[in-house]
């Protein structure tokens, strides 16, 4: 993982990896986000399994791009760097004082450890520039390839809980989860 640029500002921030470019958000990536959020497959595993309209793809997308301006981290937008394709995202959204970490990818993406690729290094990014902590994630415990890249950044199970009547596994990183809580 490399930093192109290095960090003048935050309108630099590129992050690369061997396969993929992780930036922020452009308007370039609504049709695309769109479209993967309206792919049922994809949506299967994420809340109450309803494919998402450009609307919503579009509100998401500025939301993305004003979080950026104001901290910096965000749930960024992922590249195919060889093809320059908007493949997803991957990174950080605060929900209820914890801060879920988080991706999502078009289903021809999937399987290949774009994922995971994407994940170790959001995650080196969180926890070095920005001092991010209580980095926690969830799945719904059917979605193994969530549960595999939770695994794959050295997250570590912490408790199971319900949602939409539908089991959820929630990893993170033990002492932190703990200190947050007390």
């Amino acid at each position: 993982m490399r930093l192109a640029n290095g960090w003048p500002n935050m309108e630099d921030l590129r992050l690369e990896t061997d396969r993929l470019i992780i930036r922020n958000w452009k308007e370039s990536d609504i049709e695309p986000y769109a479209e993967l959020s309206a792919d049922l497959e994809v949506m299967t595993f994420i809340g109450d399994g309803a494919a998402r309209t450009t609307d919503y793809a579009r509100t998401f997308v500025h939301q993305m791009m004003t979080l950026y301006e104001e901290r910096g981290w965000i749930r960024f937008a992922v590249e195919h760097k060889e093809s320059g394709d908007f493949m997803g995202f991957c990174g950080f959204e605060l929900v209820d004082g914890v801060l879920d970490y988080g991706w999502r990818y078009a289903r021809k993406y999937w399987g290949g450890g774009y994922g995971s690729e994407a994940a170790i290094a959001v995650l080196e990014l969180g926890r070095n520039r920005f001092s991010l902590k209580n980095i926690q994630s969830k799945s719904y415990t059917e979605n193994v390839g969530s549960v595999r890249i939770m695994e794959k950044m050295g997250l570590s199970f912490l408790h199971e809980s319900t949602e939409n009547d539908r089991r959820v596994v929630h990893y993170g990183f033990p002492d932190e989860a703990a200190a947050a809580e007390e």
